[in-house]
């Protein structure tokens, strides 16, 4: 048997997976390419931390998540998403997370993608 796949945090909604606030995804041809000799953990700290798809579109905001039109606070869902979103990290030993750029989770400025930086985990954003 060959060497293991090194494993790779990878934003579902990049794989193609309908999981967007919008109920649609991005998928990126490039990516996958990248990820052929990776062994992929999909994640969407969104959905995983309870909310649903299609859902109102959201800002971070300081350390605070809320709804762009009905200004609900939704926080704590995305705070229980990046806390999922480590657990699989470490779970796996992942060094490496390839996220969705300009989300309020796994963007630059998202709260997964923060807490998954302070954990040493390297992030290349799509």
């Amino acid at each position: 048997m060959g060497k293991d796949k090194e494993p790779v945090l990878v934003s579902a909604c990049l794989l193609g997976v309908n999981c967007r606030y919008d109920g649609k995804n991005k998928l990126n041809r490039e990516l996958l390419e990248k990820l052929e000799n990776k062994k992929v953990i999909p994640i969407c700290p969104e959905v995983e931390g309870g909310l649903p798809t299609p859902r109102e579109p959201a800002t971070r905001i300081e350390n605070r998540v809320i709804t762009n039109f009905t200004q609900r606070d939704v926080t704590k869902f995305f705070q229980i998403g990046a806390l999922k979103a480590l657990s699989k990290a470490r779970k796996y030993k992942v060094k490496k997370a390839y996220l969705k750029s300009k989300s309020p989770s796994c963007g630059e400025n998202g709260l997964a993608a923060e807490l998954l930086k302070q954990q040493g985990i390297n992030i290349e954003w799509f």
